[in-house]
């Protein structure tokens, strides 16, 4: 248990879904050896206003708010005053720098809690306030025309997600994917399946499309991906695969390909990821499950036993 005050920008949230995700488990073991205990992970959080500080004019008691990785900023800085506060460096996010989801309530700067519309379902949409975030602003970064030729590298947690922003936005989406069962889900969501198992068949896919997002944290082979951009496609990376990817540089040098990562989304990009969301029905596909049952939730990601996305209910 731990307790804090409600500053004059803050709200107090009651929790009533929150996610529980491989990025949290990897926090809980120290994967990176950076955790700092005491922990409370779960960075995509979904809970009720129940009070507000006294500086809060946009929020009131009662909303259902959304709530993701980041948790303040300085607001001060170049990147905050051009709207790109994720990229602050006095930022301060679940897991590194203040408690997550896993709790009753939660405390948070109102400018970090996003009004979710009506149309949203809370336990489907709680894993947009990250992951979804994450490839939307990821894919809003590489201005794409309408019609574009895109593919997405997985078709999991993030990979399902983007799948439907890209194909809501107009676009021709292939999904790469070494799991056949999933080719169901590819096609309802608005994908192509492209099967991963036999690496032969990447040739097929020579120079075929203008973006591709890469939602994968295992190794791959970067260069076959990169073979498949157009002379002018883009590569971006919103997964962090635990060991180092190579690329050899005569795949950039004699062309206009470019790759790129993307980390969370601004505060702008959440609200419009939210509307559109609303807009064109989309959502996660999720497990739920009972907050008292936390525990059987941890094993059951470690040991790779959800399909998409957990949510935590309360």
């Amino acid at each position: 248990m731990y307790e804090t005050t409600l500053g004059g920008r803050d709200v107090l949230v009651k929790i009533t879904h929150r996610s529980l995700a491989r990025g949290d488990i990897q926090f809980i073991d120290n994967a990176w050896g950076d955790t700092r205990f005491p922990l409370v992970p779960s960075h995509e959080i979904v809970g009720i206003v129940e009070e507000t500080g006294s500086e809060v004019t946009d929020l009131r008691t009662g909303d259902r708010v959304g709530i993701g990785y980041q948790q303040a900023a300085c607001f001060e800085c170049s990147f905050c005053r051009q709207g790109i506060e994720q990229l602050c460096g006095k930022q301060k996010v679940i897991a590194v720098d203040c408690y997550g989801g896993l709790a009753d309530h939660i405390v948070v700067d109102s400018r970090f809690a996003f009004r979710l519309l009506p149309q949203l379902d809370s336990a489907t949409s709680t894993p947009l306030l990250s992951s979804g975030l994450t490839v939307y602003s990821g894919i809003l970064r590489a201005q794409l025309p309408t019609g574009s030729r895109v593919a997405v590298l997985g078709a999991g947690g993030l990979g399902h997600l983007a799948i439907q922003f890209l194909h809501k936005g107009g676009h021709s989406v292939t999904t790469f994917s070494h799991s056949p069962h999933k080719r169901e889900l590819i096609e309802r969501l608005g994908g192509a399946f492209a099967d991963t198992a036999d690496p032969r068949r990447l040739t097929d896919y020579q120079a075929a499309f203008d973006f591709i997002l890469s939602t994968l944290n295992v190794p791959f082979d970067l260069d076959s991906f990169v073979r498949m951009l157009t002379p002018k496609g883009q590569l971006c990376l919103v997964a962090s695969p635990l060991e180092q990817l190579s690329l050899s540089g005569g795949q950039l040098n004699n062309s206009r390909r470019s790759i790129y990562g993307n980390y969370i989304g601004s505060r702008s990009e959440s609200v419009q990821m939210l509307e559109f969301a609303a807009t064109h029905g989309i959502e996660a596909v999720v497990d739920v499950m009972p907050l008292a049952d936390m525990n059987q939730a941890i094993e059951r990601i470690r040991r790779r036993d959800v399909e998409m996305a957990l949510v935590l209910e309360s």
